[in-house]
């Protein structure tokens, strides 16, 4: 079963630590954000989706599945035609005009290689907004909280996994 990142948006205080820390791993390029939707705070990144529209659009084979866990970008391969920036529904890859290639959410590959969790998760440990594991345990995690349950994906079976207020309805509770 693939990791996952589960969100629980109701413990975000857009402190954005996990924009720094994301910032921090890949060398002065963050590849997340944090979006405000009225008074909710919404961390953005990869989904990863099981089903990836960007890694079905690219045409040189630049974006591509690495592991069940990730999709990635080999910046070599990128043309930078930005079609996957096109497909993504979700607007977590975005065209690097100075440098000329996309960018997305790598999960922190190199740290995965070691064991270790994304840097994201890792920075928000105070207020455990972000957390990475099993897709089916994250869930659980999820159910857990009490709260609405969103398996965000362009299709497939997995991908982020977001806990939002009950009586949220994208416009604030």
């Amino acid at each position: 079963m693939p990791r996952v990142i589960y969100c629980d948006i109701t413990r975000c205080d857009n402190c954005r630590e996990c924009v720094t820390a994301c910032e921090r791993e890949h060398y002065g390029c963050n590849h997340m954000f944090v979006q405000k939707i009225d008074e909710s705070y919404v961390p953005v990144n990869c989904r990863h989706c099981d089903e990836s529209p960007c890694v079905e659009v690219c045409p040189t084979g630049a974006m591509a599945r690495i592991s069940e866990d990730v999709v990635a970008i080999a910046s070599m391969k990128c043309i930078g035609c930005q079609l996957c920036t096109i497909a993504c529904p979700f607007g977590a890859v975005w065209f690097d005009a100075l440098n000329k290639v996309s960018r997305k959410c790598d999960l922190c590959q190199s740290r995965l290689e070691h064991g270790l969790i994304p840097a994201c998760v890792t920075a928000c440990s105070p207020q455990h907004a972000l957390q990475f594991g099993e897709f089916e345990e994250m869930l659980s995690t999820a159910h857990e909280r009490g709260l609405q349950t969103v398996i965000t994906r362009a299709s497939g079976d997995h991908g982020t996994i977001l806990s939002i207020p009950v009586n949220w309805n994208g416009k604030g509770v």
